[in-house]
């Protein structure tokens, strides 16, 4: 994978973290000793050549959530494991396959996944951060607009 693409793609999350369009704040819950970074975005948004290299379809119909593990003592990602699903309103819910990406020693996970305009998304997120003999669950929502 070319510098420049892994250099993009982490330069857009983070972006994507404190851009009004795609979040409104960072999103983090604190579990102890580690901090889970997450977010949600549009696949639109991203640029064709990191879209490409990620096999990520761009499309205003199309999200990913991103999911990072910081050990706090040492501020470093961390591997761990995940399990992620995502439900609607009305009952359906999928699980998410995660990829996890490594670039230097960053260490995040994607996924992408269909939706419609204005459909609410619950998020269920389970994080084993890895050495941790303990796993650390939350939830968030979040609306979409892809029109």
């Amino acid at each position: 994978m070319g510098a420049l693409l892994k250099w993009s793609l982490t330069s857009l999350l983070l972006a994507c973290s404190f851009h009004p369009a795609t979040a409104s704040a960072e999103q983090a819950k604190h579990f102890g000793d580690y901090v889970v970074h997450y977010n949600t975005l549009s696949t639109d948004i991203l640029e064709p050549g990191v879209a490409k290299e990620y096999d990520i379809q761009r499309s205003r119909s199309r999200a990913m959530i991103t999911i990072t593990v910081i050990h706090q003592g040492d501020g470093k990602a961390v591997p761990a494991e995940l399990k992620v699903t995502s439900g609607m309103l009305t009952g359906h819910k999928q699980s998410l396959e995660m990829h996890e990406i490594r670039e230097g020693d960053a260490i995040y996970y994607i996924s992408d996944f269909p939706v419609a305009h204005r459909d609410t998304l619950n998020f269920a997120v389970r994080v084993k951060p890895e050495g941790s003999q303990q796993s650390h669950t939350f939830e968030f929502e979040k609306q979409f607009f892809t029109e």
